[in-house]
């Protein structure tokens, strides 16, 4: 698919942009361009959201994903933006671009401000300069980072943009009128937010505010769309035309039963995930059977009409078409000029936003929908059905924007999985499902006020109560009244206040490495932490502490999907399982409950371990309700809490009391024997040992944290990802304490053989494409920082010189490798060969051999 006009081609030109300019408007003091550029050029960025499992680009001029055929790079890492990748690494793609319209009434006339989409390309929001308009990045991974003041989720962008910028150079004359932009002077601030967690990997939303920045003058009859233009299937490749799309309004509930979520998406797919002609399979996840969607979580009033639109665009007009409702091809307000799809203009843009229609489905085009009031289907209605090159808006309004008011919306950018084959919403409706409840989350009284949201109360057992007596008019009437023995209250709508909250797992501690070589030569890496912040900060969605333990990874390579899980600590504590007499199951409905207090609600001999099942379970006389009770436990973790076995994760201190308190200024200051000499809380000192490592090998160890979970919600714990807190060691001895204690240098393998198999062990590890003469390597370990390495033949000749420089306490201070090349380019022959290393510290001479 061809687009025209592709401004983002020329992001490296702008990005180059000075800070100076002479025609400036200054919305709270931060200025934008208004009219024609003169000095300098608006700061346009992107920024990619890839903390979960979509990977989607953002913008800070109102485009959502690439929004161009041509490669993008990440400003961060360097590769290739994606548009919108999902599930992110496997090369498919299912977003060209989305776009923001904004319409209103100015004045006399009516006007359209977009920042893309609708067959022309025309962007007519712009940042403002560097560097005021770049993209501010916040996160709340690491509580002692500056990014994490303010952060909303593990990964935010913020930027604003305006309308106000008229140069033609910048924005295309309007198509239909062929008059220059005209502004609303609008701005528009976004804020995005993404999390990697399994709950909220899927989706990234939007938080956005409109602000009327013309001070005198209102905008009347306001309508915003989200205009969508999807492409699904293999990135870079022709994928824009066998797409569908719909309006999806509610599932049936996955958490309670009876119940319908009402989700309201706009949701777009493959039409059939491209399965393999001849077999019929598809190719697992390489394959685009998941959708995208689009769900409007908040707008400015309550009560807006809302509007969903489709079409397919095209040169010709007989095959540029959308559903239309009978009538409005007269209508006096919208010019098709032939064309019944795509609104090109002002006049035609604000017309489709503000017209009432709400489009059935595009696979249902080949039905005859004139009994509905729509339109007669085209004459190509199943090819349209059966995939085509569609565009989606979804839009509400109206309302008004006085001189400086400002107005909140927010929206969300959902995928789901496993929609092919059969157009199965569950996952996609799953992860829409979560999207509001993290924008507002049920059961949770944000402002206050005594209102939690929307519940179901269900009630398992009831007794008697007593009987009411009503007189009526006509007869008496008898109430039954029972009372709820045993029953559970559902949140599954929030209070209408937002939260942007959503369960995290605990901080993850970082780790202190002390690597070593012991007496046997062999590589030792002993690792601390201090767990203050894990075991006592709260989860931002239930607001409580809910610490589960620790785990220990090494990686060779630091790679995400390579981390081997080497150690775990937890809790000790059981899930509770009771039974739900209404669906008649077994479930766990609260939080693990720690050991000890079961033993003190049924008795200091209990052993949970006894009643393991549905088969075994435990007998309860409840006093209140003279009822009995029946449960069976399950091990939330694996209960490994010993926390003085030294072989496995341990407390340093365990006999240490729990801290007087917390806040460390205040322990420095009154409780000093609780901290260690680093100045850490004693209490939360762990310490655990890699042990018989290659010393020539680097190793990336971290140290996760992970949490309860919340069963009873279906949310499984969450742990922080190994690979955000690792750090990369040899398991050698650090240059300080060589420099300390004056140790001997050692080099390794000595004899070197070329024989040897070193390859199998530590040698070339980082290469396996380089045949095994280029990996070959010495080793020097037990180094200062900085110093000189000479090698020499018995005759006293210079082979090689090697300098070796690093800071202090850097992870590779201690090491050097030497690829056995003389200084003359020449491979070393057999023999045995002198060393010297000079450094402030003196001089050391050694040997070593070499066999061929």
């Amino acid at each position: 698919m061809k687009k025209i006009l592709i401004i983002l081609s020329y992001l490296l030109l702008l990005a180059l942009a000075t800070a100076s300019a002479r025609n400036l408007f200054e919305p709270e003091g931060i200025p934008f361009p208004v009219g024609k550029v003169m000095d300098s050029f608006p700061y346009t960025n992107i920024a990619v959201h890839n903390v979960g499992k979509i990977a989607l680009t953002i913008s800070n001029f109102g485009v959502i994903g690439r929004g161009s055929e041509e490669t993008i790079a990440d400003p961060l890492t360097g590769q290739n933006a994606p548009s919108l990748s999902y599930p992110r690494g496997f090369g498919l793609n299912y977003l060209f671009e989305a776009a923001l319209w904004v319409g209103a009434v100015y004045g006399r006339d009516t006007l359209v401000s977009t920042s893309g989409g609708a067959f022309y390309e025309v962007r007519e929001f712009w940042p403002s300069f560097y560097p005021e308009g770049d993209i501010q990045y916040r996160s709340t991974k690491d509580p002692e980072a500056p990014e994490y003041t303010g952060a909303v989720s593990q990964q935010d962008f913020i930027a604003s943009y305006c309308d106000t910028l008229t140069d033609p150079g910048f924005v295309d004359d309007d198509y239909y009128s062929g008059r220059n932009h005209l502004p609303l002077y609008i701005k528009i601030n976004q804020k995005s937010y993404a999390w990697g967690y399994d709950y909220a990997e899927d989706f990234v939303i939007f938080d956005c505010e409109i602000a009327n920045i013309n001070y005198h003058r209102e905008l009347k009859d306001v309508y915003i769309g989200i205009f969508v233009d999807n492409d699904c299937g293999k990135d870079y490749r022709d994928n824009a035309y066998d797409d569908v799309c719909g309006f999806k309004k509610s599932l049936p509930s996955r958490y309670i039963g009876g119940l319908w979520d009402t989700i309201n998406i706009a949701w777009a797919a493959d039409n059939n995930g491209d399965p393999d002609p001849v077999s019929g399979d598809y190719m697992g996840l390489y394959s685009p059977t998941s959708a995208v969607a689009t769900r409007i979580l908040r707008t400015p009033l309550d009560s807006l009409d809302f509007n969903f639109n489709w079409w397919i665009s095209s040169w010709w007009p007989g095959r540029d078409w959308g559903p239309r409702k009978a009538g409005t091809q007269e209508d006096p307000f919208r010019s098709f000029n032939g064309f019944l799809g795509s609104p090109v203009g002002d006049k035609n843009k604000y017309y489709i936003m503000s017209h009432k229609e709400f489009d059935y489905d595009q696979r249902d085009t080949h039905k005859d929908h004139t009994g509905d009031g729509w339109l007669p289907p085209p004459s190509n209605a199943d090819q349209i059905s059966y995939g085509s090159e569609m565009k989606y808006l979804l839009s509400f309004g109206p309302f008004d924007l006085d001189p400086g008011d400002i107005a909140p919306f927010t929206f969300a950018i959902i995928a789901g999985q496993n929609f092919h084959p059969g157009y199965n919403f569950n996952e996609l409706g799953l992860n829409a499902l979560w999207s509001g409840w993290i924008f507002d989350n049920p059961g949770i009284d944000t402002d206050g006020d005594g209102y939690k949201g929307n519940f179901k109360i269900s009630c398992w057992d009831s007794v008697f109560q007593r009987i009411d007596t009503i007189y009526r008019p006509s007869d008496t009437l008898f109430d039954t009244i029972f009372t709820c023995l045993f029953g559970d209250t559902v949140y599954y709508k929030g209070d209408g206040i937002p939260d942007f909250r959503g369960a995290e797992p605990p901080p993850a501690p970082k780790p202190r490495l002390f690597p070593r070589i012991n007496e046997f030569n062999s590589g030792e890496i002993k690792i601390k932490w201090d767990g203050r912040l894990s075991e006592t900060t709260n989860d931002q969605f239930s607001q409580k502490v809910d610490f589960e333990g620790y785990r220990v990874y090494v990686s060779f390579t630091g790679r995400p999907d390579e981390f081997t899980l080497l150690a775990s600590y937890d809790v000790d504590n059981y899930d509770r399982w009771e039974y739900e007499k209404v669906y008649k199951y077994w479930r766990i409905i609260n939080p693990p409950y720690e050991t000890y207090k079961l033993k003190w609600w049924y008795g200091e001999d209990l052993d949970p371990d006894i009643y393991f099942d549905k088969d075994h379970l435990l007998s309860n006389y409840n006093w209140g309700t003279g009822k009995y009770e029946y449960y069976y436990f399950t091990k939330h973790d694996w209960n490994a809490s010993d926390y003085r076995d030294t072989m496995n994760i341990h407390k340093i201190y365990p006999d240490q009391p729990y801290p007087s308190t917390l806040d460390m200024d205040s322990a420095k200051m009154f409780f000093p024997d609780e901290l260690t000499e680093e100045g850490y809380l004693k209490y939360f000192e762990y310490e655990y040992t890699l042990t018989n490592l290659l010393p020539s090998q680097p190793y990336y160890v971290a140290v996760t944290a992970f949490d309860q979970g919340f069963p009873g919600k279906r949310l499984p714990p969450l742990e922080t990802k190994p690979e955000t807190s690792a750090k990369r060691e040899f398991a050698l001895n650090s240059s300080d304490l060589v420099m300390e204690k004056g140790l001997d240098v050692i080099v390794y393998p000595n004899p070197y053989r070329i024989d040897g198999g070193y390859r199998e062990r530590f040698e070339g590890w980082e290469r396996p494409d380089l045949p095994a003469e280029r990996t070959m390597a010495l080793h020097f370990a037990n180094l200062p920082n900085k110093c000189t390495i000479r090698i020499f033949t018995l005759d006293g000749d210079l082979v090689r010189e090697i300098k070796h420089d690093f800071a202090p306490g850097d992870p590779g201070s201690m090491h050097e490798s030497w690829d056995l090349i003389s200084r003359n380019t020449m491979t070393i022959t057999s023999g045995i060969y002198y060393f010297s290393v000079e450094s402030e510290m003196g001089n050391y001479i050694g040997k070593f051999v070499i066999i061929k």
